[in-house]
């Protein structure tokens, strides 16, 4: 078996990060956010990757921009700041579900 890792050993890899980032975040707002949108991302793993085409290198990109969130969290002072060092990754995200779900599925 390969030990390439694929699009949903990304999107899995990102779902437990925002749960793990939430665990310590001191902001409710942008804790309640990041397990609400972990809680959406976990099922579509497999159509993320599906419709994406390209799905692996598309993650890969996610999973490093994100970096070390729960380490930048912690270090945000409130809620602003937060909220400013989550929300590109959160529109990006909200963007690619949306996407998902909405998707139409050509049998040729």
């Amino acid at each position: 078996m390969s030990q390439q890792k694929m699009g949903t050993h990304y999107v899995r890899e990102v779902v437990a990060m925002f749960r793990d980032a939430a665990a310590d975040c001191p902001v409710p707002p942008v804790r309640e956010k990041l397990v609400a949108l972990a809680d959406e991302l976990e099922p579509l793993a497999a159509k993320l990757y599906f419709k994406t085409q390209k799905g692996t290198s598309d993650m890969e990109k996610i999973v490093a921009d994100m970096g070390d969130l729960k380490a930048a969290l912690a270090g945000c002072a409130d809620e602003a700041a937060a909220m400013a060092l989550c929300e590109p990754i959160f529109t990006k995200l909200e963007k690619i579900v949306h996407h998902v779900k909405t998707m139409k599925v050509r049998m040729t």
